[in-house]
């Protein structure tokens, strides 16, 4: 849904900036994800697979056919913790050399992370710092170097949530994301972007001047959470048995 300001072209989008799909540990085809977003009333969405920007490669056809615009993303493993990169397009030779610089190592080292946003004019994102457990970068978002940090994550706890919107609040760029990795969380939490037109340069771009809301609710997110835990569970058993493959080493397999 987008929300037109009255004598003005600039409008509000739905985006979910947080999302994996099964080229790393998620349940979905990445081309399903962008189906659900359309049903889900989102107008952008990013599939943020872990250390490849194949999940954003494979669903780019859908998203022009459904009329869904996908903001190119992956979940990076630096040796801080967590970062998401978002672009305006696919920033396949930068990318391509981010994993051949730093093959063998078992993250992505921070500084060569940001050096692909700032060539490919993409935004960085500190996604879940305080989830310890998930790889979280903690304080790190403080660095002026990281344009945002996600202050709420639906596949996080209610506390954790709590405490990152407050430690947080002097960041004037806070985005929302569901994290998803089964379907039925995809647009629990999303960001609203304020933006002249609809194109995931236009996104990034309204990103990066941090013209943007979160949204979430945390009860109905609990709620939620209750009802779903047997197939996050299965999920998790299933991922940790290796079924999906590491998705380090099948990041390492993927062209982009």
């Amino acid at each position: 849904m987008r929300d037109t300001l009255e004598g003005s072209t600039i409008s509000w989008i739905k985006a979910d900036l947080h999302v994996h799909s099964y080229v790393s540990d998620g349940e979905m085809d990445p081309r399903d994800i962008v189906r659900l977003a359309k049903r889900k009333g989102l107008s952008a969405i990013s599939i943020t697979d872990h250390n490849t920007f194949l999940g954003s490669y494979v669903a780019l056809k859908k998203g022009f056919e459904e009329g869904v615009v996908l903001v190119p993303g992956a979940e990076f493993r630096t040796e801080h913790g967590d970062i998401l990169v978002l672009c305006g397009s696919l920033p396949i030779d930068s990318a391509l050399e981010l994993k051949l610089r730093n093959r063998g190592l078992e993250y992505i080292k921070l500084s060569s992370l940001l050096e692909l946003a700032a060539r490919e004019n993409c935004v960085t994102v500190a996604v879940h710092p305080f989830a310890v457990s998930r790889e979280g970068c903690g304080r790190l978002f403080e660095l002026k170097h990281l344009n945002c940090v996600e202050v709420y994550n639906s596949s996080s706890d209610t506390v954790t949530n709590l405490y990152t919107i407050h430690t947080a609040s002097f960041k004037d760029c806070k985005t929302a994301g569901s994290d998803a990795h089964i379907p039925e969380l995809v647009g629990s939490a999303y960001t609203l972007v304020e933006i002249k037109d609809l194109n995931a340069e236009e996104i990034v771009e309204g990103i990066r001047k941090s013209r943007v809301k979160p949204h979430y609710d945390a009860a109905l997110d609990l709620l939620k959470s209750l009802g779903l835990v047997k197939h996050r569970v299965t999920h998790s058993i299933r991922v940790g048995l290796g079924i999906y493959g590491d998705p380090w080493k099948r990041a390492h397999s993927y062209p982009i």
